[in-house]
């Protein structure tokens, strides 16, 4: 059987971490059970932080949103927030993050199965652009996820 490259993010969490202290964050630590990667403080706010991370160099983010994830970004809409970031080495200067907010990554999401995938144009400038979705893509919406959310709760029998 073939073997699969598996690309671990813990580092990229750990230049997270070290980024969000650099941009004012504080008490910036792992999250335990919260439906994110990070949870940290700045101006007397607590915040939910999902990491999304992309190994390669340039180009076009893409990966998956648990519905976990986006169920608890939808309803924290004030303290959820979505850090990209990509980058390798120890040196900080050598990664590039961006901090989004609920509105900005829903508008790059779709909606497939209990997973959500996510496309983002990333230009030189780090700029964010949504793609161009096609006629069968579901574009995700609040109303979408709660609904899947809703749903799941009741196949689990909650």
């Amino acid at each position: 059987m073939a073997r699969v490259k598996s690309i671990s993010d813990r580092p990229a969490k750990a230049k997270c971490k070290e980024w969000l202290e650099l941009v004012g964050f504080h008490n910036v630590r792992p999250a335990r059970n919260s439906s994110c990667d990070i949870v940290a403080e700045k101006a007397g706010k607590v915040y939910y932080i999902e990491v999304k991370y992309s190994s390669k160099e340039k180009g076009k983010f893409f990966g998956t949103v648990m519905l976990t994830e986006m169920y608890k970004a939808i309803s924290n809409r004030d303290n959820y927030l979505f850090l990209i970031c990509r980058g390798k080495g120890s040196d900080i200067n050598d990664w590039v993050f961006k901090l989004i907010n609920v509105e900005e990554f829903m508008k790059c999401c779709t909606l497939t199965t209990p997973i959500l995938l996510y496309q983002l144009d990333v230009k030189d400038n780090f700029e964010l652009i949504a793609p161009r979705f096609t006629k069968i893509t579901t574009k995700a919406s609040d109303e979408l996820v709660t609904q899947m959310w809703n749903d799941f709760q009741n196949w689990k029998g909650k």
